[in-house]
């Protein structure tokens, strides 16, 4: 049986073309490491919004890469996650507040969450082939679950006020916090961030700060 199994592994490898149940298989009896590799030759596409099959997918990623220790395939797994980063033959937005971030599985591990989301948030020129881009209304909503909104607030709006961040990364820190306050529960938390966010505006560019309005 064996014999067959490696055959037939070699032939995915090659074609990359394998399914949940041979994946399996290959992880009991050759290897997890072979597993992940054909987990990760393989492109999962969502049928539908309800469809979620790629999140599962790439949820099994993450846990074969931390189990086979590949970390940075584990944290490029859990960052498309949390980023929401899949295929779908169609994509409905009612769908997608059921999409947990799982920031707080990642806050547990020796990692500053904060600064690799700011990180993967800003926009830079010559970024290298792989460098990672997150989807700023999802990586808003996965830092309002943070355990350490204070810090969160804190460092958004410096680099919003920050007079040596260039304008376009500014303007995106605007956002992030604009998508990052949205999602709070406590209304009177999003309040008092509206005040200390207008703060914020106001040292911006006069020619960025007028085009920028809030409602009382």
């Amino acid at each position: 049986m064996i014999y067959f199994l490696k055959e037939a592994l070699d032939e995915a490898k090659v074609t990359k073309s394998s399914d949940d149940e041979f994946e399996d298989y290959v992880g009991r009896y050759i290897s997890k490491s072979d597993e992940l590799e054909l987990k990760r030759n393989r492109r999962v596409i969502g049928g539908c919004s309800m469809d979620s099959s790629p999140r599962i997918h790439a949820l099994n990623i993450a846990m074969l890469s931390a189990e086979t220790i590949k970390w940075e395939i584990f944290l490029r797994s859990h960052l498309n996650i949390m980023n929401d980063r899949f295929d779908r033959v169609s994509d409905g937005s009612y769908a997608q507040g059921a999409r947990s971030t799982y920031i707080k599985e990642i806050e547990v591990l020796d990692i500053n969450v904060l600064d690799l989301i700011l990180g993967i948030s800003l926009r830079i020129d010559n970024p290298s082939k792989n460098h990672y881009y997150s989807s700023i209304n999802r990586v808003g909503r996965a830092l309002s679950e943070s355990v350490n909104p204070q810090a969160v607030e804190a460092s958004l709006l410096d680099m919003i006020s920050d007079n040596e961040l260039d304008d376009y990364n500014r303007v995106l820190m605007y956002y992030l916090f604009g998508n990052y306050n949205y999602n709070l529960k406590d209304e009177n938390a999003k309040k008092l961030n509206q005040s200390k966010l207008q703060l914020a505006v106001a040292k911006m560019p006069n020619y960025i700060s007028s085009k920028i309005t809030f409602e009382d």
